[in-house]
């Protein structure tokens, strides 16, 4: 089975081509990034090539940091962003550069994660995102595997309270969720202590 960052790879040009022309999420992001304070350092994760959230999160005055496991995408990504800190690595194995962030945000990235890993990655986020800090995501409220329609690309939803409570044991509260035009789902939470050790 292909994983998800060499299937981007491989169809990185097709994807841009789709990505680029879709406005699906950007009212969701665009509130989300007013909410911030302005200035607010925030690390994009899964940028690909910046198109149209990237985009968002500059619009509104936000210093952004980006990561993609894709060359390609992130070439494409640094052409159109030059000013932008980046990084080509995966989530799981990114250094972030060496630094925190008062926002994360990652869409449509999570639920093509194994479930171990996507519990992993909470957990790197709950490292990398200062107290008081927002996170935002994309997965789907639902438990369970699919088939993405799109990709073909097999995914993994823990579901709205598995995220729930894998968040709040690791110093989160969820302060509210999305729905955008797609029928996508966010999750919106906010870093409010360290992780609970038990």
């Amino acid at each position: 089975m292909i994983d998800a960052g060499r299937f981007y790879e491989m169809q990185a040009l097709k994807y841009l081509d789709v990505r680029d022309r879709s406005r699906v999420g950007v009212d969701v992001v665009e509130r989300w990034a007013r909410s911030l304070p302005f200035g607010s350092p925030v690390v994009e994760i899964a940028c690909g090539g910046g198109y149209p959230i990237t985009q968002v999160l500059v619009d509104a005055g936000l210093p952004v940091w980006a990561i993609d496991s894709s060359p390609t995408l992130l070439k494409q990504f640094r052409l159109r962003f030059p000013m932008i800190p980046t990084q080509c690595a995966s989530a799981l194995d990114s250094t972030y550069f060496g630094r925190t962030f008062e926002a994360v945000i990652s869409i449509g990235f999570v639920f093509l994660l194994h479930q171990d890993d996507q519990l992993a990655f909470l957990h790197r986020i709950s490292e990398l995102l200062e107290r008081g800090g927002r996170f935002l995501f994309t997965a789907p409220v639902e438990m369970g595997t699919w088939r993405d329609v799109t990709t073909g690309l097999e995914c993994w939803s823990l579901g709205r309270i598995a995220y729930t409570r894998a968040l709040g044991r690791l110093g989160f509260r969820v302060i509210r969720t999305h729905v955008d035009e797609g029928e996508n789902n966010y999750y919106d939470a906010e870093k409010i202590g360290g992780p609970a050790w038990w």
